[in-house]
């Protein structure tokens, strides 16, 4: 376990007591596992709503059982104690909590960590606002009767603006005031909110990220002169960089994907825009700005450059990486630390060209996975090749509009905040990215999906088993490339291949108006995939 007897910040915790909404989360889970390791605290309540046939403190037990909590257990185990499961939901009216439980929280709550929203980028504007704006808000009303509050720190995306190429951390004029907006979705049926969302959200891109720059606007409107407060704005949240575990990951979102369907040889083609920065940032990072922030907030030791504390969690102003390298490292470490029991060798090409990636995209990658599903049925076994394929095309998909932009999110703020810690606060809760090595990271996030994704074993024993088995892969993957082109020769040079050719290309123009690839989603072999890649990209 940490020794925290010279952090400053873990002191200042002493037995604080936190709420936290979202704690669930891939987020949330991160940060009460600091908070229980790193910060002395007396409480952490937990806002949760019941799911299906389990109660909250069913849910707690199930939150535990995740594998980044096995330190404390082996060490710590009666820091659990702390956790505190609190009934409620952020769509209702306060909260959902019982009178008993909201006097509670008032009377013994000093720090609060908004991290609950909804991620889902398609999300229907009336529920995105119910979530994201009047949650926010609930919790604003909440924390105003709290007598001992010492900080609210609000979790916000560095995406809200994602409308301008560069950004500060300011405040940016509202798109439209937030209480008119509320108003809308109380006055109007779905069908007509759906038929004016592109109008309203743009020139964003979708409700998510609209949404969240409305709450920022409710927050400081709300709380500004009256409640402490912080706003953090991490980019795309991906796997674990140093804690609590390297590489832990816990969900298919974002790169994960990528790195998960590169190394089962199911990606074979991505569509880039050369040049491009990539923004995505090790969870870790803005669980430890998260703490330090809190403590800044009631401390005030660090006075950032605007009136509103804002703090852009991001890596691309500091620690840039661009699509081609992230691309050279990803097929680097999916051979080196290869996968078990892939679909076929991973190998494949980035494209700027469109038609020629979605060309590539139904040959390599589709076509391939009914292939693969027709012998798994054969051979008796399960058929996982289309699943895998459309989950992994709706997970790129869904990213593409992050991945053919160029974003600069200044963070100044940050960097100001980290330069004023003490040596042992900066090791306790480290979130400096200009440390960070992409290739070191890739390499931690690989063996992270083979072990908390995959779970497959990344032993020696293991890798040296993989890499056999990776040979045999290429060894096939060559021999069926030369029987292609040893095909392609053929209809060329045969008196058919003009009959060929047209019948060919026929059949491709079938297939592409039958299954158009922005139709995916309402393909037959859709039907029982859950809704994954669709949500959770940017901080899930």
């Amino acid at each position: 376990m940490e020794s925290i007897d010279n952090s400053e910040i873990s002191e200042w915790y002493r037995d604080k007591t936190v709420f936290l909404t979202g704690g669930t989360g891939f987020m949330g889970k991160v940060l009460v596992e600091k908070l229980l390791r790193s910060c002395p605290v007396k409480k952490i309540f937990l806002l949760m709503r019941p799911k299906a046939n389990n109660d909250i403190n069913q849910r707690i037990d199930d939150m535990l059982n995740y594998k980044l909590f096995d330190k404390l257990k082996a060490n710590r185990p009666e820091f659990f104690q702390k956790l505190h499961p609190v009934r409620g939901d952020i769509t209702h009216e306060g909260l959902g909590l019982s009178e008993e439980d909201e006097k509670t929280l008032a009377q013994e709550v000093e720090v609060i960590f908004h991290v609950a929203a909804t991620i889902n980028f398609q999300e229907p504007i009336r529920v995105a606002v119910s979530m994201n704006m009047l949650g926010t808000k609930r919790v604003v009303n909440l924390a105003k009767k709290m007598t001992k509050l010492k900080a609210l720190v609000h979790v916000s995306t560095a995406y809200c603006n994602c409308h301008l190429q560069e950004t500060y951390e300011e405040l940016y004029p509202a798109p439209i005031e937030p209480g008119r907006l509320i108003q809308l979705t109380e006055w109007f049926e779905d069908d007509v909110l759906e038929n004016i969302t592109p109008q309203l959200v743009s020139p964003r891109p979708n409700t998510y990220t609209f949404t969240k720059a409305l709450a920022e606007h409710i927050l400081v409107n709300d709380a500004e002169g009256r409640i402490p407060f912080s706003i953090i704005r991490p980019s795309i949240v991906c796997g674990a960089w140093r804690e609590p575990e390297p590489g832990w990951v816990d969900n298919m979102y974002a790169f994960t994907g990528l790195l998960v369907g590169m190394g089962k040889g199911v990606l074979r083609t991505l569509y880039i825009k050369q040049g491009i920065k990539l923004d995505f940032v090790p969870v870790d990072v803005p669980i430890n700005l998260m703490i330090v922030a809190a403590y800044n907030t009631a401390t005030k030791k660090f006075a950032t450059s605007t009136n509103v504390p804002i703090y852009c969690c991001s890596t691309g102003y500091q620690q840039p990486l661009t699509i081609e390298g992230l691309n050279d490292l990803l097929k680097d470490t999916v051979r080196v630390i290869p996968q078990e029991h892939p679909i076929w060798f991973p190998d494949g090409s980035a494209k700027t060209n469109k038609t020629l990636h979605t060309i590539h995209l139904y040959i390599a990658n589709v076509l391939p996975a009914y292939i693969a599903d027709f012998f798994y049925k054969i051979l008796g076994k399960k058929q996982i090749a289309v699943k895998m394929c459309y989950r992994m095309m709706k997970a790129i998909n869904a990213l593409e509009y992050f991945m053919l932009r160029d974003w600069t999110f200044h963070n100044e703020n940050v960097q100001g905040l980290w330069a004023s810690l003490s040596p042992a606060d900066r090791q306790m809760f480290h979130f400096n990215v200009g440390d960070l090595d992409w290739a070191q990271y890739i390499d931690r996030y690989q063996r992270g999906c083979k072990k908390f994704i995959l779970k497959e074993s990344t032993s020696d024993e293991a890798l040296e088993r993989a890499h056999k088995n990776m040979n045999k892969m290429l060894w096939l993957h060559r021999i069926l490339q030369f029987a292609l082109m040893y095909c392609a020769w053929y209809l060329v040079s045969s008196d058919i291949s003009v009959t060929c050719l047209s019948t060919l290309f026929n059949e491709l123009i079938k297939w592409f108006t039958l299954y158009p690839l922005e139709n995916m989603d309402d393909h037959s072999s859709m039907s029982s995939l859950p809704a994954l890649p669709e949500e959770g990209f940017i901080n899930s």
